[in-house]
């Protein structure tokens, strides 16, 4: 029987990443979150994930510096004990901006750690991966790339480059790595069921990294916003 993952999860201390470390301690995986600046919601997810009887450890890196991107999954590894065999990639910069305040800069500043730093993560995880093991990786996208409109360009673009790893990913990897994605939406009836403890993005999450099948897929979690045909994002 194969045994539990040992998953790397980035942005995993807070919000939507620490409710999918929950889920992942939950299923019997050892988890290591990935967080930017600490707070007491570092210590309060580790915490929580240890109540659940697995190993638990944190890794602080900027994902905007490869040089830092470098030793995430060796520190990560060495922490829990064990290779990593999973990684989410969930942690991202999301600013506004269009067409009229679009820069260089601000495309840069979000192409780096939401679709650079995935891609060095990968060849990380990969490269520890023990011989016999398949490794799964999940990218957590958005229901606004099947809605295409100008606002958060910089960020939309940084996801269809993630978008585009996944699948470059899943094909290259194969049969050692599976990938695969969630695009969910921010919409009150999601957000309420984190709130509320069902956590549909941590069920996908988890049917995702154990499914020995799956790779290349995208679940969509948005109750189906991303046929609305929305002119704008959805926070205006």
């Amino acid at each position: 029987m194969t045994p539990p993952h040992a998953v790397l999860i980035t942005g995993g201390a807070h919000y939507l990443g620490a409710a999918m470390a929950l889920a992942c301690a939950g299923a019997g995986m050892d988890v290591a979150i990935h967080y930017c600046t600490e707070g007491p919601d570092v210590a309060e997810t580790l915490e929580a994930i240890r109540a659940r009887g697995v190993g638990a450890t944190a890794v602080a890196a900027d994902l905007s510096d490869p040089a830092q991107v470098s030793g995430i999954v060796a520190d990560a590894a060495k922490a829990l004990g064990r290779p990593l065999t999973a990684l989410v990639n969930s942690a991202s910069i999301f600013e506004w901006d269009d067409i009229t305040t679009l820069t260089a800069e601000r495309i840069l500043a979000h192409y780096l750690p939401n679709a650079v730093a995935p891609a060095l993560l990968a060849q990380s995880l990969l490269a520890q991966l023990p011989n016999g093991v398949t490794g799964a990786i999940v990218n957590i996208l958005d229901q606004d790339m099947a809605n295409q409109h100008g606002d958060r360009m910089s960020y939309t673009l940084s996801r269809y480059a993630l978008a585009g790893l996944g699948d470059m990913l899943a094909r290259a990897g194969a049969p050692r790595l599976r990938v695969n994605a969630i695009a969910p939406g921010f919409i009150p009836a999601v957000c309420e069921e984190v709130r509320l403890g069902v956590d549909p993005l941590g069920k996908a999450c988890i049917h995702l990294l154990e499914s020995p099948v799956i790779t290349g897929q995208t679940i969509h979690l948005d109750a189906g916003l991303r046929f609305a045909g929305l002119g704008r994002d959805i926070s205006f």
